[in-house]
């Protein structure tokens, strides 16, 4: 009953939290039950490991864990425990400030589990239409969140949000339908379900043409809800208006949950068609992701926004390396997956501490010298801006590295030298930003920071686990992610 408690615990935290009335319960509730999720996340990461090549399934099969599902509940229980940590006090203070009602902090501390739990259910559902439910159920839990602080900025960005992430749903229910036909290969034969597994099993004997066609409409569908350019306008509108928490597990998960939807499919259609379509599409788009990215970080003048820019330039990076379908660059992106999630919570932590300071995410008003007036948020912002940027000693060096030297490897030299240019234009845009605000004299009247413990532990503890993993990764977990590389792949 793991995949069944790993479900339930979170959903029964939002609804305890819907109907428990001291502020002081409903904070434990949310620590209480993210951490209980963390540690039943570690049980299937054990449970995985053990049994190479083997799923854990329950319900009949209704769920169904495999080490890419097993590596995807690790990194969502993870960013969710940090965000539960931090939201604390982040929340407080706002609920000082009169920044949030009542009403809307509940709301928070009951939807966040609810997005928790909706992204648990897309990436232990076998069947693809539960799946897609589940996706629809992310959405629509999140976007009450983006709207939280009810300014009329958030609320456009909210609906920007649901009208473009809607479409894009839509498209890939389509898709969806379309792969159930594609498995209906004789006349009078039906699929007594839509389970992953199952038409994994028949890939080969699937309608080629339809398949094509729902793997495109699946790709648009699925990639806008990933975030993937052209489909990524409403990102960072929704990333720069939702409340701190929610923009890091928004970055951290959200946008990977989407996009391992989208590689259920790419699996599928590779067993099908061979991998040169689905491989073929992913790579544009990842790569035109990385371009679009590295100019708007360049031009940005809001932190936030340059953050989203950021995960833009990152889920390309995933796509790219899926796409070049070489052991080395499907790992990197595995690994890059990890190291991605650990960071950005932390640099959204930041910007909400700033934020609440300073009242502006803009990179004029905050002026510079917050090295002097915020030294620990100035100094955990720095360090992981350096490991979001890919330098060493911090893991998403390694996996970029990983990815770029895969593409010399398999003689695709050409898709590493654009992947080569477009991080070293967001170092660049990076780095000119927030040198920009770190460094300098601190304005006579800056207010002075005030920094939580728990805010603290939220915003240092991912980055030393990153520091530690890339230091000396556990046998164990890379022989997850290398399961869950072969999977990508269709390895033995």
């Amino acid at each position: 009953m793991l995949l069944t408690f790993i479900l339930c615990v979170p959903l029964a935290v939002g609804l305890l939290c819907l109907f428990a009335r001291p502020r002081g319960l409903v904070e434990m509730l949310n620590l209480a039950g993210f951490a209980a999720g963390f540690i039943l996340s570690l049980g299937l990461f054990r449970a995985v490991v053990a049994a190479p090549g083997r799923a854990v399934m329950e319900w009949g099969g209704f769920l169904r864990a495999d080490a890419l599902s097993a590596w995807m509940v690790l990194l969502i229980a993870t960013v969710s425990l940090a965000t539960s940590v931090y939201g604390v006090h982040y929340f407080r203070r706002d609920l000082a400030q009169g920044l949030v009602s009542e009403r809307r902090w509940r709301q928070f501390y009951v939807l966040t589990p609810m997005f928790t739990t909706g992204m648990l259910l897309v990436v232990l559902a076998n069947n693809l239409g539960v799946m897609w439910i589940a996706v629809e159920a992310t959405a629509l839990s999140s976007v009450l969140l983006v709207a939280l602080y009810n300014r009329q900025t958030s609320l456009e960005a909210a609906w920007k949000y649901v009208m473009l992430g809607g479409l894009g749903l839509v498209l890939a229910l389509l898709g969806t339908i379309l792969t159930y036909a594609a498995a209906i290969v004789q006349p009078g034969r039906e699929m007594a379900s839509l389970n992953w597994s199952s038409l994994l099993a028949i890939a080969p004997q699937m309608d080629h043409h339809l398949l094509t066609l729902a793997f495109i409409l699946v790709l648009v569908g699925y990639g806008t809800k990933a975030g993937l350019a052209p489909m990524h306008t409403w990102l960072p509108d929704a990333h720069s208006e939702a409340p701190s928490p929610t923009s890091a597990m928004l970055s951290g998960v959200s946008l990977k949950v989407s996009l391992y939807a989208l590689l259920r499919f790419h699996i599928l259609t590779s067993a099908c068609l061979g991998s040169d379509l689905s491989c073929t599409l992913l790579l544009a788009f990842g790569l035109f992701s990385m371009l679009v990215a590295g100019p708007f970080i360049l031009m940005q003048k809001n932190l936030k926004r340059m953050l989203a820019y950021s995960s833009l330039e990152h889920v390309g990076l995933i796509c790219a390396a899926v796409g070049m379908n070489a052991p080395l660059t499907v790992f990197g992106a595995m690994l890059h997956m990890g190291c991605h999630a650990l960071t950005k919570p932390v640099l959204f932590f930041a910007a909400g501490n700033i934020h609440q300071q300073f009242h502006t995410l803009e990179f004029r008003r905050i002026g510079t010298g917050l090295l002097r007036s915020m030294p620990a948020t100035s100094l955990l912002l720095g360090l992981a801006a350096v490991a979001v940027c890919g330098l060493p000693p911090f893991g998403l060096f390694f996996s970029e590295l990983s990815v770029i030297a895969g593409g010399f490897i398999s003689q695709q030299t050409w898709v590493s030298v654009v992947i080569l240019a477009s991080l070293t234009v967001v170092f660049c845009g990076v780095l000119n930003k927030l040198s920009g605000i770190l460094l300098g004299p601190a304005p006579a009247a800056a207010p002075r920071e005030t920094i939580s413990a728990a805010g603290l532990l939220a915003m240092s503890l991912p980055l030393a686990v990153l520091l530690l993993f890339t230091i000396q990764m556990p046998n164990s977990l890379f022989q997850l992610m290398q399961q869950a590389a072969d999977i990508i792949r269709g390895s033995p």
